[in-house]
Parts: C-alpha cells; structure tokens; sequence
C-alpha cells in the first residue's frame, strides 16, 4: 500500500510551473508508469478534488491544494524547521552554523546555532555584513545578476574570478577573509520558486579545525541541512 502511495504522489510531482497539466498516456510516458495505472491514478486525486479535467482530458492541479496552502499559510513556522536543522549541522560540523539572506546589497544574518567549542566563530542574530568577503557572502554574491556584482565589487578581477569559482565550484570556502584565524564554508540557498539565490547556509570556525581538508566532510553535511531548509525558503524573507 505504502509503495501505491509513493508512486501516486511520484506523479504528482510531474505538475510545475513549466508543466501545470498532463494527458494521461503524455504522463505515463514522461514517468515511465504504465497508462492504465496513470489514468486510475489520475481519476482518483479528481474524484476528490485535488486534480481537474478540461475538457479535451488533461489533468491540472485542483482547489483542494489553495485549501491546504491556506491551513499550511496559517499554521505553519519555518522556525520549525530552520532551527533543529542548524542545530544538527552544528553538532555534526562541531562548528557555528548560520543562515543569511541578501537585504539589498547586504546580507542579513537571521538564525544562528552556536558551536559547542569555547573558542568559536561569532556573529549575532540581526548582524548585517558587506557581500565582498567570507565565505557566507560570497555564497551569496557569487550568484546574483552581473549588475549587482559589479556595484558591489567595483573594478576587482582577482575578486570577479573568486565569484566565478564559486559559481564552478557550486560553493564558497575562503581563509581569514572577514575574521583573522577563521575560515568558511557555504552554500548558496534558493528561492523555493524562482530558484534565484537569496541566501547562504554556512559554516564558520577556527582555521585550525575548518580546515581545507575538512571540505569534502562538511560539505556533505551543509547539503544535507540545506536540502532540509531548501523548501521553506520561500516563506523566510
């Protein structure tokens, strides 16, 4: 029953933006699920509201999601999420983790979970800082529009060829850039629709400890915590 389950809502993940309707045999194409199943698949989410039917048969997403959205909206906290998954990366990492957004042309440190090592990485909550240095604003910058970057950093090609590394590399590492002795990782965190990066989750400590051959370890650990946070992006800014 449970693996029914799975499969029918597999192919409820098939309805985006790009693709807001499928026919039956298009689908079951596009999934690789015999037609026959797609169909009972189908008529079953419309028969109880969540999908609808035009009337040359494709199947679009139904009323009953804004339904769900609205009790979701009313009840839902990314707190709830965003803070026991910074607090499971700073245990893993033994390192202070945080999260930042971009503010205009700042970034903007909203959640923070604290390393359990007296001698640690601090910034505080509300804590706003230039985009041009550490890891967790070139994790930011490195992806945004050209514009942008070229307000922020000016005339600077040994920093433009950093922002395009990071963009290669997918994320940013840097050495005593923002704060002597303490060395960064970070990941670019996306906009749950747009996909435009609108934050980074990163990872600071002494360069003693978060050092580069600790990367490939943390790295793991800050794709498994932004996977977590990734979702609720949207409802944080």
């Amino acid at each position: 029953m449970l693996k029914t389950l799975d499969g029918a809502l597999a192919l409820l993940t098939h309805f985006t933006a790009r693709q807001p309707s499928w026919g039956v045999r298009e689908l079951a194409r596009e999934s690789g699920v015999h037609h026959a199943v797609v169909h009972r698949v189908l008529a079953t989410f419309a028969a109880n509201g969540f999908l609808t039917q035009d009337a040359a048969g494709r199947y679009g997403l139904g009323l009953r999601w804004v339904e769900l959205g609205q009790v979701m909206r009313k009840t839902f906290s990314p707190a709830e999420v965003v803070q026991p998954a910074l607090e499971a990366l700073a245990q893993e990492s033994g390192e202070t983790v945080f999260l930042s957004w971009l503010d205009g042309h700042e970034g903007l440190c909203t959640d923070i979970a604290q390393s359990q090592h007296q001698l640690r990485f601090s910034i505080e909550v509300g804590q706003r800082f230039a985009l041009d240095a550490g890891a967790h604003a070139k994790a930011i910058l490195a992806f945004q529009p050209e514009a942008l970057r070229r307000r922020v950093i000016g005339d600077a090609p040994d920093l433009a060829a950093q922002l395009a590394q990071v963009r290669a590399d997918g994320f940013a590492y840097t050495c005593e850039e923002s704060t002597a002795t303490v060395a960064g990782l970070a990941l670019p965190l996306h906009h749950r629709e747009t996909q435009a990066v609108v934050g980074s989750l990163a990872i600071a400590g002494p360069l003693q400890r978060l050092t580069r051959e600790a990367v490939p370890r943390l790295l793991e650990a800050l794709r498994a915590a932004r996977k977590t946070i990734g979702p609720v992006a949207g409802f944080m800014r």
